[in-house]
């Protein structure tokens, strides 16, 4: 902030410099005429007169000559939401100027706050631009997506949030129970919905649409025992048909999301009517891979599973397996870790998750299989459900627990090396708050940052090589 300053006391003598110049410059005034004289009209004159231009200050120390922003855009940076989430009062900002080249080598400068590290703009085509998610997410090939829950009312302030984003998943219009509340009987009424979605998140230049899920053990309920495994098997044809075909701006579909959940596996039909075998699995993966094909539409296959982020989580064993089958025949594209992270216990994410979370992603990378975090969230107390004792904890402790659970995920994420893309599980805070419910995102309910944004924001800046 001392070098604005200083550029700041340059331009205000500059300005006086060139205002006493001009005054020199000026004929002596005309007496205004009494009122017995006629006053006389002077010709306007022709010619244009000079405008001055702003002064430029460029940025000492670089390579290429880059202009410092001007106070305004500062100012946007630098924001009263910014001082008050980060706990600093406006002298405490210290910003400096850094250079950087991107992966075709070209060159783009970091503005960062020293006093947080937070990387608060970047220079880049020719303008300053504040710092978005998407941007460092590229620099070290982790694509940055959000999940649009289950609404297709989107606010302004939302529209905002998703210009954070490359990536996003639809849930809305694709839950199979309503798009066929009965066999055969389809609701395009809510299958319309996805349209309606894409185009908000076009508008805001989400460039990637992932459509969740075409399956999952909570399918829809007509969906019973009754069925043989051959009924069952073109049942699940004309799924994937109507979920392909009713999502042609998908670029990434979640070809199964938990067939095994820990409190409903006795609902999972096609588990029974396969035998006690996963291979029904393999078989709905090599039905999307088919007519993805003779539709020629470009499509990448996720296998989505919930608790399996950690090597003691509750389905990681079951999930190893079965991308470890789908690997084998060639069939999945990427994994996914939803990572709900959440406590159950005082210290489980530091000691039971955070050691274990790298080794996991290791599996999958020596397996050959990118993950992919697909609904990343916190939540500190089990089942949901705000605990005495987070009740009880001051906000500014939350907020500083809150920013350390998501920099340490997307640390371990970064040093993997096999993490291709982080989509958080929701928008706000707003998407998930309810009646004592607390499931917890890096923008508030009004889609303003919070500190947590910023940690993030200076994780992703740390891990550029």
């Amino acid at each position: 902030m001392q070098r604005w300053h200083e550029m700041k006391n340059k331009i205000i003598i500059c300005f006086l410099l060139v205002s006493m110049l001009a005054a020199s410059c000026t004929p002596a005034t005309t007496p205004a005429p009494t009122a017995t004289e006629t006053a006389t009209i002077v010709p306007t004159a022709t010619s244009t007169p000079t405008v001055m231009p702003t002064p430029v200050t460029y940025l000492p120390g670089l390579s290429v000559n880059v202009p410092e922003p001007d106070a305004v855009f500062i100012q946007q940076v630098v924001n009263e939401n910014y001082l008050s989430v980060m706990g600093l009062i406006r002298d405490q900002v210290a910003l400096s100027y850094h250079e950087h080249k991107d992966g075709e080598g070209m060159l783009y400068l970091v503005m960062l706050d020293d006093a947080t590290g937070a990387p608060l703009a970047v220079y880049t085509e020719g303008n300053w631009q504040k710092s978005t998610l998407k941007f460092f997410g590229r620099q070290i090939g982790i694509v940055m997506g959000t999940d649009t829950w289950h609404s297709e009312i989107v606010t302004a302030q939302e529209m905002q949030v998703f210009k954070e984003f490359d990536r996003a998943t639809i849930e809305v219009g694709n839950d199979w129970e309503c798009n066929e509340p009965s066999q055969g009987n389809y609701n395009m009424d809510y299958t319309q919905q996805i349209e309606r979605v894409v185009k908000y998140l076009k508008e805001a230049g989400i460039t990637e649409i992932v459509a969740h899920p075409l399956t999952t053990a909570g399918h829809a309920p007509w969906i019973d025992g009754s069925y043989t495994k051959d009924e069952l098997r073109e049942i699940m044809k004309s799924r994937v048909k109507f979920f392909i075909d009713h999502n042609p701006d998908a670029d990434f579909i979640v070809v199964v999301n938990e067939p095994y959940l820990w409190d409903s596996r006795p609902t999972d039909v096609y588990f029974k009517a396969w035998g006690n075998s996963y291979e029904y699995i393999a078989e709905v993966f090599q039905m999307a891979r088919d007519y993805a094909k003779e539709k020629t539409q470009e499509i990448k296959l996720i296998y989505n599973d919930s608790d399996n982020h950690y090597a003691d989580g509750l389905s990681s064993g079951i999930s190893r397996s079965i991308v470890s089958m789908l690997i084998e025949k060639d069939l999945i594209d990427y994994v996914g870790i939803q990572a709900h992270i959440g406590e159950w216990r005082e210290g489980a994410f530091d000691e039971l998750m955070v050691p274990q979370m790298p080794a996991e992603i290791e599996f999958y990378k020596k397996l050959g299989v990118p993950v992919l975090i697909t609904e990343l969230t916190y939540q500190p107390d089990s089942n949901s459900y705000r605990s005495d004792s987070t009740l009880a904890m001051p906000p500014a402790e939350f907020e500083k627990r809150l920013s350390h659970v998501f920099g340490e995920i997307f640390r371990i994420a970064i040093e993997s090396g096999n993490v291709q893309g982080i989509t958080f599980w929701g928008v706000t805070d707003k998407s998930l708050m309810g009646a004592n419910v607390n499931w917890y995102m890096i923008f508030d309910e009004n889609g303003q940052p919070k500190q947590a944004y910023y940690v993030v924001l200076r994780t992703l800046y740390e891990g550029i090589k």
